[in-house]
């Protein structure tokens, strides 16, 4: 397989289109969309060596003063070339100056899952909920989504499909009553004024408006991308009155119908939190739900990133842009025990199990922010290594055992990972469980795990003035084997190792 990257001209978006026939983000209708936004439109992707395109999706560039974007809307499944096409991705990327990659999954298939390239990418965990249209519609409703759309049925909604764009205004109002609903349960959203995406959507005719209307009146509107084979729940809103008449159940129940009549076979709902209120409504469609990574990576060179943190916090943030010039270091000791020497455990009452991540989603703790933090790892190694310990029927405690494989994606990288290894760290027992011992239990309990596993060596590593974290790592049999200092640079924040061991 060979990368490709050509410019989006003559049929190579029809081609493109063939490939995917189901995915609205594939359609000459979809790129002229972009190219109204003011990209450039690009095809990336592998061909064989007949040159036909065999991978493809589409690349859409966008040049500013300082920095230029690639944005990938839907990857496609690269199956075992992948890293031909990465490599390929990176080098044309240098070639033409890009110094941000948006590499985004909608309507990616399952398992696509984009690279870090280098320290300055993150990777974000999501969840689209897919809709086979091929079966009976009615049968796979929920109990409560039959009622909601025979309630809305029985009230004498209709469905209007248009690209106008006094339709579009009232989407995005109706847009805004939906957000104001999911800001009061918690929700962090964001939207700040009618979208140029939208009506560029509506003008190119890569989507079309559904409204459910009442009396004259919106209740309920839905923006869908359309190809020949699938189609995309792009944006939505519904109004207080719609959604006790169950206007949104039997507005997305009717376009199903629509889009099955017409040929489709794929209706993806989009995206949404597998537990969220949202997740819960799609899956009420039937839909299954499908668990994807986007990612955003930084490729420019330091100084161009230094220059442009810089200017955005003169715009936004003064006092951490003083921080920024300040840099710092911190002091770490680290600690090593070999698993075999592991110690017997000693009987008590505490359970001590590995943790799901189903588990660490229905944490429920004194401490508002422990979950978070849980969270914020599980989204970093892409699974849980996780193990909890259990007392009075609460969890008390969490600790990681990372494989060599994760310790490489736990930045800064303080201790080199190498195959009989692995490391235990983010180690927090809540506040109302501390002084009982229950650290060290964790502890040594994960050194016995580490033993069953194959593990040689297991490491630990704490700032040199937590005094109660050292404590601890001693008392469960481990010993200091060296230090680290880590020394953040100005401007660039990037951060020197530099290690000593005994």
């Amino acid at each position: 397989m060979k990368f490709i990257a050509c410019p989006a001209e003559g049929d190579v978006i029809a081609v493109l289109e063939k490939l995917q026939p189901a995915n609205p983000f594939a359609t000459v209708a979809y790129f002229e969309s972009m190219r109204l936004l003011g990209y450039s439109i690009w095809v990336v992707g592998l061909q064989d060596s007949a040159s036909k395109l065999v991978y493809g999706c589409g690349a859409f560039i966008k040049k500013g003063k300082l920095n230029s974007t690639l944005q990938i809307t839907s990857l496609p499944n690269l199956g075992v070339d992948s890293h031909v096409f990465w490599q390929g991705l990176r080098d044309f990327s240098r070639r033409g100056g890009i110094t941000q990659l948006e590499l985004g999954t909608y309507a990616s298939p399952y398992g696509t899952d984009p690279p870090l390239f280098d320290r300055r990418c993150t990777r974000k965990k999501r969840c689209e909920f897919i809709l086979d249209i091929s079966g009976d519609l009615a049968e796979m409703l929920s109990s409560n989504h039959r009622r909601n759309v025979k309630k809305a049925q029985k009230a004498g909604i209709v469905v209007k499909q248009t690209r106008s764009a006094e339709a579009a205004v009232v989407h995005h109002e109706l847009m805004n009553q939906s957000m104001d609903r999911r800001r009061s349960r918690g929700e962090k959203i964001s939207l700040d004024g009618p979208s140029p995406e939208i009506a560029a959507i509506l003008k190119s005719g890569a989507g079309e408006l559904f409204q459910a209307i009442h009396e004259g009146s919106v209740l309920s509107s839905i923006l869908v991308l359309q190809a020949a084979g699938g189609s995309y729940y792009q944006s939505a809103g519904t109004s207080p009155d719609g959604m006790a008449v169950g206007a949104s159940h039997f507005l997305i129940h009717s376009i199903t119908i629509k889009l099955k009549s017409e040929g489709a076979y794929i209706f993806n709902l989009g995206g949404a939190d597998e537990d969220s209120t949202l997740g819960r409504f799609k899956k009420g469609f039937g839909a299954s739900h499908i668990p994807l990574f986007s990612a955003s990576c930084y490729v420019g060179p330091d100084w161009r990133y230094g220059i442009g943190r810089v200017l955005e916090l003169i715009r936004s943030d003064r006092k951490m842009l003083l921080h920024l010039f300040a840099g710092g270091w911190s002091r770490m000791l680290i600690y090593a025990a070999d698993a075999a020497a592991s110690s017997t455990l000693e009987s008590v009452d505490w359970e001590f199990r590995a943790l799901t991540d189903e588990d660490l989603r229905n944490i429920t703790t004194t401490d508002p922010l422990f979950r978070t933090r849980q969270m914020g790892r599980l989204e970093r190694f892409g699974c849980s290594y996780a193990y909890g310990v259990f007392a009075d029927g609460q969890i008390a405690h969490v600790s990681w055992l990372l494989p060599a494989a994760a310790m490489n994606k736990d930045l800064p990288r303080v201790i080199c990972a190498s195959e009989d290894v692995a490391e235990i760290t983010a180690c927090e027992t809540l506040s109302e469980f501390r002084g009982r011992g229950i650290y060290g239990f964790a502890i040594r309990n994960l050194l016995g795990l580490a033993r069953e596993n194959g593990v040689q060596r297991v490491f630990m590593k704490t700032l040199s003035g937590n005094r109660a974290s050292q404590s601890g790592i001693e008392k469960a049999g481990l010993k200091r084997v060296g230090s680290a200092i880590l020394i953040t640079l100005p401007l660039t924040r990037r951060q020197v190792i530099w290690r000593r061991f005994r």
